[in-house]
């Protein structure tokens, strides 16, 4: 059995990574409880009141079937009556899936006496979940929680999703492409440049630029100049002779440009 909740008209938000400007549909959120009760209802409250888009599954199969169909951002998994499934079994089968690398997983647990010692999270985490949730059939605390996730890891797998999206772009690239960090450390290359320079990308990954072989055909203050340049924030394009593994000197039309983070 699957309830959908669509009757309630919700907008797409604005989300900017760097120079990228994204647009996020209306998050969805899907439910796995084997019986309505309080509780699945304070959940199903939440989403409305957040504009979430929500379903809810009785069962595995229909949580996966549904889950696989929609892609939820995020999948809330009853696990407070062992009877009717096997809530780590249910992670299991839906972190089987290929989408389910983006999805935040919360697990709905039991209230503990007040004598009881805080039971381990481990078990979990190694199921699959990416957080827990005590019963509370309170809809503002459904909802906070619905908020905070959408505001933490939904937002933050987004903006991963939107980075994986520009390294798929730099794969596909004619022209060659190097990132470094700011200690000149070789963080990435893309196959243009594996092919223009004849490296493997395993040879270049982890290296400072100085361990690689220069031209002679710069000037010698050719790398100072740029280094300054870089230091006070400015691009920096010329002529730059590189150095192939043949041996081989290479003329580019080089563009450097510095990427400021919010550490600088």
């Amino acid at each position: 059995m699957l309830l959908d909740m669509n009757d309630k008209m919700v907008s797409a938000t604005e989300e900017c990574v760097g120079p990228m400007k994204l647009t996020q549909e209306p998050i969805q959120v899907l439910l796995v409880f084997a019986k309505e009760d309080s509780q699945s209802d304070a959940f199903w409250w939440a989403c409305d009141r957040a504009g979430f888009r929500c379903n809810i599954a009785r069962t595995p199969e229909t949580a996966v079937e549904c889950f696989l169909e929609k892609h939820h951002e995020i999948i809330v998994i009853d696990g407070r009556h062992s009877r009717y499934f096997e809530p780590e079994a249910v992670c299991r089968l839906i972190r089987a899936t290929k989408p389910s690398e983006n999805t935040v997983i919360l697990a709905v647990l039991p209230q503990k006496a007040a004598d009881q010692e805080e039971p381990s999270v481990l078990p979990l985490l190694c199921a699959g979940f990416s957080r827990r949730f005590v019963e509370n059939s309170s809809v503002s605390a459904c909802y906070n929680e619905l908020i905070q996730i959408d505001h933490g890891e939904v937002r933050c797998q987004f903006k991963l999703r939107a980075c994986n999206s520009a390294f798929t772009a730099l794969e596909h690239c004619q022209e060659a492409v190097e990132i470094t960090s700011e200690d000149h450390i070789i963080q990435y290359v893309n196959p243009a440049f594996e092919r223009m320079m004849g490296y493997q990308k395993g040879e270049l990954i982890g290296k400072e630029l100085t361990e690689l072989p220069k031209s002679d055909k710069n000037r010698a203050d050719l790398l100072d100049t740029i280094n300054t340049c870089i230091k006070k924030g400015k691009e920096w394009t010329g002529i730059y002779y590189a150095r192939k593994k043949s041996g081989d000197s290479l003329q580019q039309h080089v563009r450097i440009t510095p990427v400021i983070g919010q550490g600088g």
